[in-house]
């Protein structure tokens, strides 16, 4: 969504604040609406029902903002798991080759390593600018695999190894497409509807509760709008982990690039 993009991409900062001064701008213009349609006598009356009931719709709603917030963290840390699983699998198997023949050795380790500068240069930016560009580092494991698994050998140190290492680059698709899921997932429809109608709801219980002066009450629905858009400003953010300022780093492929061009072992 355009607008999600262009949140994301704004300094955490004034994503943050921008997200609670709306939410509470909201809040308190929706009861300067309310207040002169419902007088405050009238809900005054009703305050022991009203109180009952916006406790209940409130703390109904803290659990699902709770529930959505901690999901999208949890999903937002599984990415950066899946992304420094990934490159560690990538030098384990860069490592591995050492005890390989040449030139098979040689030819696998330029593969791994053409890959990590790949994901970094290509893959990254593309992930970051909402694109999904896997084309060149799946043709590049390819080559890895085929080239591996053509490799014979009757020494069964070297075999064990070469099993190990089947194993690994297995592991290795599997947090691939871990990530690339990751990068392309979204919060279902029904669970944004089930946030904005919550809030809106939960706004309205406020405005029926009859507060003795105007400016107080105000002041009482702000403060509980800007905490309502504080959370929603952090699953917003958390939402796609590499897109935005907050996104999930890429410093685990930059540090193997690094090790591996100052690794004994050629890699070119």
């Amino acid at each position: 969504m355009p607008f999600m993009e262009w949140f994301s991409s704004l300094p955490t900062t004034a994503a943050v604040l921008l997200a609670m001064l709306a939410s509470a701008a909201a809040a308190v213009l929706g009861l300067l609406v309310v207040h002169p349609i419902v007088p405050h006598r009238l809900r005054s009356v009703h305050n022991d029902v009203s109180g009952f009931i916006l406790s209940t719709v409130g703390v109904v709603y803290a659990v699902l903002l709770a529930f959505i917030a901690v999901a999208v963290w949890q999903d937002f840390d599984q990415a950066d798991r899946l992304v420094q699983t990934e490159a560690n699998l990538v030098g384990d198997l860069y490592r591995n080759t050492a005890a390989l023949p040449d030139p098979v050795a040689q030819n696998l380790r330029h593969y791994l390593f053409v890959y990590a500068e790949t994901v970094v240069q290509d893959e990254w930016p593309a992930l970051m600018a909402g694109r999904e560009e896997a084309a060149a580092g799946w043709q590049l494991l390819d080559r890895f695999h085929l080239e591996l698994v053509q490799l014979h050998t009757q020494d069964l140190g070297t075999a064990s190894l070469h099993a190990g290492m089947v194993r690994t680059l297995n592991e290795l698709y599997d947090a691939r497409r871990g990530r690339f899921h990751a990068a392309t997932a979204d919060l279902p429809s029904i669970l944004w509807w089930n946030l904005l109608a919550g809030a809106v709801i939960l706004m309205l219980l406020t405005y029926l509760f009859g507060v003795p002066h105007v400016v107080m009450h105000a002041a009482m629905v702000g403060l509980l709008g800007a905490a309502i858009g504080l959370v929603l400003a952090l699953i917003v953010l958390l939402d796609h982990p590499f897109q935005g300022k907050n996104h999930v780093s890429v410093e685990p492929f930059n540090r193997l690039v690094l090790s591996v061009e100052t690794m004994s072992y050629p890699h070119k």
